[in-house]
């Protein structure tokens, strides 16, 4: 008879020559423990808060790096290490609400002023959004996605078809008047460049404000408001916005609104904001460049000599351009009823299927 000592279990060697005991399955020890999910980290703020500290912060900082860097100028003129560009004499003579005036004279220095403004907007948003909503500029919808250029594309295409329509709607009706082509660039400037420099401006323009509109703003308030409240909302901010423009108006600032609603409804479609931001890029570009218009009161040189036969009439928007027009507002209706249209017609399908 064995003694006690050998009904006891005894560790048994593993593969690894480690002991095991014999009620253990040894392919559990050699699992990992379970990964901890970390926490996951709330915005500080609601978001009516956050929109609002988003849209204050904005020009406080703004104007804040923009007294930092005048004094930073002004030392590096009164030492002598740089010179100061001959334009101080002339924006003494302008006020400070001459917007038009001040565009004059700082033109040879717009798209300096766009690519900073830019890069400026990418940076505030992205340090903003990443403290305060524990979010990335990709989770804004800049990520490059698969189908991502093809949506910046369509967007493009979609903004070339509308402006082409209003732009055709007021030759017919004899709005405008083209004379012929016109030489797109300034006197002295090659004519490749400023193309390119026209188009990097828009680009930029298109990516930082639909970045600060429908990256930030929308999102914020669709976090708590919905899809309807978050478009109305976010589209009169980006309207007011536009309000400091040369010959804005009540009627611009009803058409900008509408304009912001397409950029909305374009983010909602692809969840990304490749689609408005080519849309953007792209009605700016044509409305300046090709049909030589001016783009929310901001005159260019474009490829076509273009006469308007009304200047001060509703249906051409008089110096602001076509977006404060009765044309533009025809075609965003249009536009927006073809939409409604369609999802109607197909709500009852996909409820069948």
């Amino acid at each position: 008879m064995e003694s006690p000592e050998h009904d006891r279990d005894e560790p048994v060697p593993s593969a690894t020559g480690a002991s095991v005991a014999p009620n253990v399955d040894p392919s559990a020890l050699a699992q990992p423990p379970a990964a901890t999910v970390p926490p996951r980290r709330e915005p500080l703020f609601g978001p009516y808060v956050s929109v609002l500290l988003y849209i204050v912060g904005y020009f406080v900082v703004g104007i804040a790096i923009s007294m930092v860097l005048a004094m930073a100028m002004g030392l590096l003129v009164g030492f002598g290490l740089v010179q100061m560009p001959p334009i101080e004499e002339e924006l003494a003579t302008i006020g400070l609400m001459d917007i038009e005036g001040i565009l004059k004279i700082m033109e040879p220095y717009l798209l300096h002023l766009v690519v900073a403004s830019g890069i400026y907007t990418i940076l505030y948003t992205w340090v903003f959004a990443l403290a305060l909503d524990r979010k990335r500029l990709r989770d804004l919808g800049l990520r490059l996605h698969r189908g991502w250029f093809g949506n910046f594309g369509k967007g493009a295409a979609l903004a070339i078809l509308i402006m082409g329509v209003i732009f055709t709607f007021s030759l017919a009706v004899g709005s405008i008047r083209v004379e012929g082509f016109a030489r797109a660039a300034p006197e002295g400037t090659s004519v490749l460049v400023y193309f390119l420099g026209v188009f990097l401006a828009f680009l930029t323009v298109g990516v930082y404000e639909e970045l600060m509109f429908r990256g930030y703003i929308l999102q914020r308030l669709n976090d708590r408001a919905g899809k309807t409240v978050s478009i109305l909302v976010s589209s009169v901010i980006f309207a007011v916005m536009h309000y400091l423009n040369p010959g804005a108006d009540a009627f611009g600032i009803f058409n900008t609104i509408g304009i912001g609603a397409i950029l909305c409804v374009l983010y909602f479609r692809t969840g990304s904001l490749w689609m408005p931001i080519g849309f953007h890029m792209a009605w700016n570009f044509s409305l300046g460049y090709l049909y030589s218009l001016p783009v929310s009161g901001i005159p260019l040189y474009g490829v076509l000599e273009v006469v308007e036969i009304e200047p001060a009439s509703r249906l051409t928007g008089g110096s602001y351009g076509p977006e404060a027009g009765l044309a533009c507002t025809v075609a965003l209706a249009v536009w927006a009823a073809w939409l409604i249209w369609k999802r109607t017609k197909r709500g009852p399908t996909e409820g069948h299927s």
